[in-house]
């Protein structure tokens, strides 16, 4: 079965800071333990975006998972450029998630204002569940879109 992750960014807050810091360590432990409940459920297939923050950590824990455990990372990558700003070590690890994926694919091959919508719409049409991490009163358009499809969400505060 298929997983998509959504991020509602509210960790973005923290995140351009120290990701060594205890709250940084908080979160991912939390993403940890909810990543294997959901394998253990049999959800052995994950769609990311791969954007920084949660959906980068994320795509980190399922690569750890994938040495002992039948799981697959797939990313759905709104545009080809996703990565060209960031810092060149955020890049790096951006990178190296794409060569441990078992399937990439772009959705545009450069920016449009729905790129990120598409990609989320990708992911989700393909999927069983959706696990939101945030705040479940977000109105983002992947909440919406999984509404309108039925799609199963839960949320990860």
């Amino acid at each position: 079965m298929t997983c998509t992750i959504i991020s509602s960014g509210k960790e973005l807050d923290i995140a351009h800071k120290n990701e060594c810091r205890p709250l940084h360590h908080e979160i991912k432990t939390k993403l940890r333990n909810k990543i294997w409940q959901l394998y253990c459920r049999g959800y052995n297939r994950f769609w990311l975006n791969c954007e920084y923050g949660v959906p980068m950590w994320c795509a980190e824990i399922i690569i750890a998972m994938k040495m002992y455990n039948d799981i697959d990372l797939h990313i759905a990558m709104p545009y080809e450029e996703q990565a060209s700003s960031w810092i060149k070590e955020r890049r790096e690890r951006f990178f190296s998630i794409h060569a441990h994926a078992d399937k990439v694919i772009i959705i545009s091959n450069y920016y449009t204002y729905d790129c990120c919508d598409l990609a989320d719409m990708h992911m989700i049409d393909d999927s069983d569940i959706i696990l939101i991490v945030g705040d479940d009163k977000t109105e983002m358009f992947g909440i919406k879109y999984a509404r309108e499809k039925n799609v199963p969400t839960e949320y990860l505060l």
